[in-house]
């Protein structure tokens, strides 16, 4: 077993490792290589790390040591059911086989993977970002009493952050994104190599080829400073929507919103032809309608808005960030 200082030496070594390989450390060759030095750390027979995906609802092995395939998949299809890691998420800490009382040393988790495999103790860590959302968990596994000892539990949590930066697919967290950790807003992440669901119930259509947004993502992708704010119709759904990033990723924070000043679906589109300079006949192909319906459409959206006139309408559009 290294020596304190020897562990100190071996978790900078691996901090520096992590921070190096930056978002390519979920690469299955890297990963394994940031576990084989964990080590150094926490010595174990086995371990995993698996990434969080929200939108199935299961974890993702991004590397592995030691433990066989039926263990890995119930790590990553059922472990996040057992009350155990329930217990591991709300605490944040690591939790120790050993510190578990014994009468609740039962459970999915011992049936699956500690008992069968006749581990001795071990632990489990879940994984945050540094804005407050879950990305996944650290195992591992030992077949000797008395490992993980107190100062690898201390120096784990003192890579945690570290840790958690392999797993998290947004290249720098940024206070807007404090809002995903609350449940506040739904998100995606948005890069050139394509779309990242950030969170249970974000909505992929938003940024999807044909979405009225897309272009902006694009040009953001390629060096132009995105809007903060827009509205964005997509279908028939309304999304109030926040991006924030740059070349290297867009992360587009979006919530449902309601139309402003009482319009209906049908008059944000004829509010958004408005302030393109279309005519009321060119409105009317575009949406099917007849002239007569787009001069009513148009009367209402001066109405409702207070806007004297279609130049009016054309800068309320741009103030909303309008996007159909």
């Amino acid at each position: 077993m290294p020596d304190t200082s020897g562990r100190l030496r071996a978790a900078r070594e691996l901090r520096g490792f992590i921070r190096r390989a930056g978002r390519t450390a979920t690469s299955p060759g890297i990963g394994r290589a940031a576990l084989e030095a964990l080590r150094g750390v926490l010595p174990y027979d086995c371990a995993a790390l698996a990434r969080w995906d929200p939108l199935t609802g299961r974890h993702a092995t991004v590397a592995a040591v030691g433990y066989p395939p039926d263990a890995l998949r119930f790590m990553d299809h059922r472990m996040h059911a057992d009350p155990l890691y329930a217990q591991v998420r709300r605490d944040r800490g690591p939790l120790r086989v050993r510190d578990i009382p014994r009468p609740r040393r039962r459970g999915p988790v011992f049936d699956a993977v500690i008992d069968p495999l006749g581990f001795a103790d071990g632990l489990t860590q879940c994984l945050f970002a540094r804005d407050g959302r879950y990305l996944g968990m650290l195992n591992a596994s030992t077949l000797t009493r008395g490992h993980p000892d107190d100062d690898a539990v201390t120096m784990l949590e003192l890579l945690a952050d570290d840790l958690g930066d392999m797993l998290d697919p947004i290249p720098a967290a940024s206070p807007p994104t404090r809002a995903l950790a609350g449940g506040d807003a739904e998100g995606l992440l948005v890069t050139c190599a394509g779309v990242t669901a950030l969170s249970a119930n974000a909505c992929p259509d938003l940024t999807a080829t044909g979405s009225p947004l897309r272009p902006v993502l694009d040009a953001a992708l390629a060096g132009r400073q995105p809007p903060r704010r827009l509205l964005v119709l997509t279908g028939t759904r309304l999304f109030t929507v926040t991006l924030d990033g740059d070349t290297h990723g867009v992360v587009v924070l979006h919530r449902p919103a309601a139309a402003p000043f009482g319009l209906t679906l049908r008059e944000l589109e004829v509010l958004d032809a408005v302030s393109r300079g279309r005519t009321n006949a060119e409105i009317a192909r575009a949406l099917h309608i007849t002239p007569r319906t787009v001069a009513t459409h148009i009367e209402h959206v001066l109405t409702k808005t207070g806007a004297p006139n279609r130049v009016a309408v054309t800068r309320l559009a741009t103030q909303l960030g309008l996007l159909i």
